[in-house]
Order: C-alpha cells, then sequence, then structure tokens
C-alpha cells in the first residue's frame, strides 16, 4: 500500500527521533570503565568516568519550554541511581519512543510558530540558527541541516511553511542529539566548549543552555577553570538556577514523596497549593543560603526561612516575625533544612511520624552511612504493646529484639529527635498525653553524641566532618550523574572542607565546576 506524503513525513520524523532513540546507538560515545586500584593523591583528575546519558524527564521539558516557550508532559521514566536520576543505563523501548512522540507532538502543537506563515528565509533561520541551535546545544552540521531542510520541504510540499516546521520541531524534539549528552573531549582531555555548556547548563539550570552561555563557548571562552566561574557565577545569579538547585535538593530529601499517593494519600487534603509550598520551600531555603554566604552549619542549623504564606498554618506559633520577606522560627523547634514541614511530612506515614525514616534519611543522605538492609524474612510490623504506647515506645520494643536492634537502634534513635514535629510538619508537644521525649543519642564522627530535639541534632550536625563531607559527595554524585568514584576522592575531601567555611555552598557549587573531575571528559589525563 502507497503511503500519503503526510504518513512518510510522519515515518521520517521517527526516523531522525524516536527510533534511533529506542536504538541507543547514538554518536561516538563511548562508556569508559572507571579506574580502579590506586587512590588519587591531589585533587588533580583523570576526569569524571561519566557515560552517555539521557536527559532526565524534567529537564527535557524544561528544555523545550526554554527554547519554544512550550512543552508538555515527558512520560518517559527515569533510572534512579542511589539518591538521583541519570539515565546512564536504561534503554528506550517502544513504550518510551511512543512517549517522546507524543511529548513532540503536544509542545509543538503548544509553541508559536508564526515566524514560519510562509516558507521564508527568516522561516529558516530561525529552525536551523536559533531553535535546532539551543535544543541541540551547538550549531547543526551541514549535512544534518540538509537532513532537516529535507524534511522542511517536504511539509511545505504536503501543506505549507507552517507544516514543514512542525515536522522539523518534532524531528528534533525526539532526535538523540536532543535527548542524550553526547560529550565530546579535545585532545588534552578536556570537554570542548559546547560540551562543557551543557554539562554547567543541566548541573546548574537543569535545562539547555541559553545564546550566551552558547555564543561564549563557541568562542572558546569557556576553556579555562576563571571563564567558567565567571560564567557558573553569572548562572547562580540567574532566576532559572531554581531548576538545578530544585533537582539536587527535592531528589536528596526525597520530597517526592509528598506527591506519592501510596506513601502519602492524606497529604491530598492539605490542598495543591500547600503540597507545592511544602515541596518548594526547601529549595528556596537552600538557595537562599547559597546566595547569602551560607555554609553547610546553616544549612542544618538556620531557623530563619523564607516566608511562605501557604505554610503560615502549619508553623503556626513557631513563626516569632517575619522579617525581610522570611520566616524566623523558634529556634527550640526548628533547626535547618532537616525541620522543614515538607521534609518532616515527606520523612512520615500517614497520621503517624516515622522516626526509622527520618533517621534513615539523616545516616543516608546526610551522613553517608546508610545501614544495612534488614535481614531476608524479618518481620518489620511493630509489637503491639497497648493502645496507650507512643511512637518511641514501640519503637524501642521493637529494636529491643535481637534481630532488629542492629539497624533500628541507630535509625530510630537518630529519629527520636524530631518526635517534636509531626506527620504534616506541625510541631506538637505531647502523643497519646505524654510529653514529646526528642531526645537522642547515636554515633557521630568518631564519638557519640546526645541531643535534644531539631535544635540539638542540627547542631551536632553541623559541626560535623562527617556530614560536611555528605553533603560535598552528593552535589559531586548529582553534578556528575553518578555515585561519587576513587577518582574524586581527593575533590570530595577539598569540597568537604569548602562547605564549612563561609559562603561555602557556593564555593562547593563553583569548586565542582571548575575541578578537573568535572571539566575533563571519561579517559582524560591529569
Amino acid at each position: 500500500m502507497a503511503l500519503s506524503a503526510t504518513s512518510g513525513a510522519r515515518l521520517a520524523t521517527l526516523a531522525l527521533g524516536a527510533l534511533v532513540a529506542c536504538t541507543g546507538e547514538i554518536g561516538d560515545g563511548v562508556v569508559v570503565p572507571a579506574p580502579v586500584g590506586e587512590q588519587c593523591t591531589s585533587t588533580a583528575s583523570p576526569g569524571a568516568p561519566v557515560p552517555m546519558r539521557r536527559l532526565t524527564a524534567v529537564q527535557v521539558e524544561r528544555s523545550a519550554t526554554a527554547v519554544l516557550g512550550a512543552s508538555a508532559p515527558v512520560t518517559v521514566d527515569d533510572e534512579t541511581l542511589f539518591a538521583f536520576k541519570s539515565n546512564i543505563s536504561s534503554s528506550v523501548d517502544f513504550v518510551g519512543a511512543r512517549g517522546y512522540l507524543d511529548f513532540a507532538e503536544a509542545t509543538v502543537a503548544g509553541a508559536d510558530l508564526s515566524v514560519c506563515t510562509s516558507a521564508t528565509a527568516e522561516c529558516n533561520a530561525w529552525l536551523f540558527d536559533d531553535v535546532g541551535r539551543r535544543l541541540f546545544r551547538r550549531t547543526l552540521g551541514e549535512e544534518e541541516r540538509a537532513r532537516y531542510q529535507a524534511l522542511f520541504d517536504a511539509g511545505v510540499a504536503e501543506n505549507g511553511s507552517l507544516e514543514g516546521a512542525r515536522w522539523v520541531l518534532e524531528a528534533m524534539l525526539q532526535s538523540p542529539t536532543f535527548l542524550y549528552l553526547d560529550e565530546v573531549t579535545g585532545t588534552d582531555g578536556y570537554l570542548d566548549g559546547v560540551s562543557m555548556a551543557s554539562r554547567l547548563a543541566f548541573t546548574i539550570w537543569g535545562s539547555a543552555p541559553d545564546a550566551e552561555l552558547l555564543t561564549k563557548a563557541e568562542a572558546g571562552e569557556l576553556a579555562s577553570p576563571e571563564q567558567i566561574r565567571a560564567e557558573a557565577e553569572r548562572m547562580l545569579a540567574d532566576p532559572r538556577s531554581a531548576g538545578g538547585l530544585t533537582d539536587f535538593v527535592d531528589q536528596w530529601l526525597k520530597l517526592s514523596r509528598l506527591n506519592d499517593p501510596d506513601a502519602r494519600p492524606d497529604l491530598e487534603a492539605l490542598g495543591q497549593d500547600t503540597l507545592a509550598a511544602m515541596r518548594s520551600e526547601p529549595v528556596q531555603l537552600f538557595q537562599m543560603l547559597v546566595n547569602e554566604d551560607g555554609d553547610a552549619a546553616a544549612l542544618l542549623t538556620t531557623n530563619m526561612t523564607p516566608a511562605v504564606p501557604e505554610l503560615a498554618s502549619l508553623y503556626a506559633a513557631d513563626v516569632l516575625e517575619t522579617v525581610d520577606g522570611r520566616y524566623s522560627l523558634d529556634p527550640a523547634r526548628r533547626a535547618g533544612i532537616l525541620s522543614l514541614p515538607g521534609v518532616m511530612a515527606a520523612l512520615a506515614h500517614a497520621e503517624a511520624t516515622s522516626p526509622t525514616l527520618r533517621g534513615f534519611s539523616v545516616l543516608s543522605n546526610v551522613l553517608c552511612s546508610p545501614p544495612p538492609p534488614p535481614p531476608a524474612g524479618i518481620s518489620v510490623t511493630l509489637p503491639d504493646i497497648g493502645p496507650d504506647a507512643t511512637t518511641r515506645e514501640r519503637l524501642q520494643a521493637h529494636f529491643s529484639e535481637p534481630a532488629c536492634s542492629s539497624c533500628h537502634q541507630a535509625m530510630d534513635n537518630v529519629g527520636f529527635a524530631f518526635e517534636g514535629i509531626d506527620w504534616l510538619g506541625r510541631s506538637r508537644d505531647q502523643e497519646l498525653g505524654k510529653p514529646i521525649d526528642d531526645s537522642a543519642t547515636f554515633p557521630l564522627d568518631d564519638g557519640e553524641v546526645t541531643v535534644k530535639g531539631p535544635s540539638g541534632i542540627g547542631a551536632a550536625l553541623g559541626d560535623s566532618e562527617s556530614a560536611a563531607r555528605c553533603v560535598a559527595r552528593q552535589w559531586v554524585s548529582y553534578a556528575g550523574g553518578i555515585p561519587d568514584k576513587t577518582e574524586a576522592k581527593c575533590l570530595v575531601e577539598q569540597l568537604s572542607q569548602d562547605v564549612r567555611e563561609p559562603g561555602g555552598l557556593r564555593a562547593m557549587i563553583l569548586g565542582l565546576v571548575t575541578s578537573d573531575w568535572y571539566r575533563k571528559g571519561p579517559g582524560g589525563t591529569p
């Protein structure tokens, strides 16, 4: 059966985009295995062993919005590698390819294509020199441009220049050149300018580079650490930095649980505005501290937070005053990012706190020392010790059992420090008519600490070398798309020292993006 021109163009669109993405055979990207054995002795590095990565769904959506002013949901699942989303090994099957096709069609349907009301030079320049360059994060090659020009011409012949523009844009939005970070290194092992621009943009903005960044990259102005630092400073000052910081903080603290109806079916009753505010406040606090010379200790101890009206009822009397658009919180009840309502609610169950979840999060995400998984076949049901038993009493009975104590004693004894904050993130003084006991004793660094409440655990973690090192490791893992490796060992140590100094959060971000580990592609030389 003969194909119509429209059907043929649809197949051409698929061939240029989604079906290529489906094979995984893209460019000359090679996964270089991480070196093993010898530990690094300086912050010089052969480069991050970063394999080719497919953009996450939200990075695809943000990029389309930035370039075309329109986007649609991407229904393709992301791979999660430890704490962070990083599509380094999952392939795109037929369902995923169809998801990208649906995304491309819906995005283009919502885009303003008025510049292409006729087959003019202006339309071609917009498609290839503006949109194509920004979606592909580099200038199109001659053969590449010729292929898209042929697709455009076929669309024009079918139904005019708007149809040609639609076909080209749908193809570009499904192309592996758009969907994957195919990074190129020079003979010196360092990423070339456009690869560096892309890596920077997706780290700091969580989105594609803008035209200014690409122009600097193509002019050779992203070659030195000083040039990269200056550009990273510009990008951090841009409101778009909320994208990259959201990707980091949101995944680091597992805030997606707030929108998981299986984990927290009760939160929907709070309303979407309140729920969105609970999820965004930790990011806003992190960004505030980055912009105001905050360090790791401030992140874990501050009693200041951006004033978010939707959260006023959850904070209630914890807000002592509102000054310059910020809440000053009762330091006896709130201290640092871990005590925010959204974080506490994410680490709880419906109508019940969870010292276990909260303690596990601190050990895993703030101290990078997760407890081992429970033995196979062990019961995780809390013992019934009476209707008047508090959460703490039930858990203490649970971990008094030998099979449970090795894990639960560590986790729960950390989580008890947050028992003064309930499952919705509200402060409380009692449970079942009994006073809350939020004291906690647990190992930290080379000793053991006893703390009380969020302020106590925040102060202990704020003084901890282990916590500072873990924050640095989490940032390296997020920015590299992989858990930190041997190659980054000395870099992590340096960043963990930097993050403890005034301005340490910003220094950590800038220190990473200007490092050899970040600037070099796989297989470079120190």
